[in-house]
């Protein structure tokens, strides 16, 4: 068996969707957190300086889709890229949608969504700090997560016309699992994981966690793909 070790910040979907594809594959690994502190040793990790990194047998690999890939060449057993060239090239474009397009949702649901999760968000970050250093990395966060969102667009928008555009997204969803238990073919794909992987993060914030739960067929395929 292969030694693997992720390098992750456990909240970030990204993570959430690599941890999904080493499960589905049955590859055992170990995690590593850089939460709060130990996010500055992450930068050091690779060319990027982002997480997820993995660790496999000595090679490392950054960037979710990246790896991915290279889990598919080293273990093809339990395969998250259909074969069938047309569900191959439906489940990419799935995934790139949910990390290009879905993710920037997630992050405005964060800010514009309940004050709880903002703040849990917050105090992750700060783990390993000195109790006073919360406020003004709170204020950075605040600020560059607004600026961020504010460059891409939705920061640019009433939240509810953010949460009534992520809606109709969970309708194009709820749509495609009428047709079926996954978004692609017949077995779960990378498409799934890297959807699921976003709305995972939403779960953890109000209101968009009770919207969710208004599409049955979406909140039943959230549960599959956990």
């Amino acid at each position: 068996m292969p030694t693997v070790v992720l390098h992750q910040w456990e909240r970030s979907p990204f993570c959430g969707k690599v941890r999904k594809v080493l499960r589905h594959k049955r590859i055992d690994f170990s995690v590593v957190n850089y939460n709060g502190v130990l996010g500055r040793q992450a930068t050091r990790l690779s060319p990027a300086g982002q997480l997820p990194v993995v660790d496999f047998d000595g090679e490392r690999v950054q960037d979710s889709s990246e790896i991915v890939i290279f889990l598919e060449r080293r273990v093809p057993e339990f395969p998250v890229v259909p074969p069938k060239p047309d569900h191959r090239a439906h489940a990419l474009l799935l995934e790139d949608w949910a990390d290009e397009s879905l993710y920037w949702y997630l992050m405005a649901s964060l800010l514009m969504g309940d004050a709880s999760a903002l703040a849990e968000h917050i105090n992750m970050l700060c783990s390993g700090r000195l109790a006073w250093e919360r406020i003004p990395v709170g204020f950075v966060v605040r600020r560059m997560y607004k600026q961020k969102l504010k460059a891409q667009g939705l920061g640019r928008l009433s939240p509810s016309c953010v949460q009534n555009r992520l809606c109709a997204h969970f309708g194009l969803l709820e749509t495609l699992l009428k047709e079926g238990p996954w978004l692609v073919g017949e077995s779960k794909s990378i498409a799934d994981i890297a959807v699921s992987a976003q709305i995972d993060g939403m779960m953890r914030i109000s209101p968009t966690s009770s919207r969710v739960l208004e599409y049955p067929h979406l909140t039943e395929w959230l549960a599959r793909c956990a």
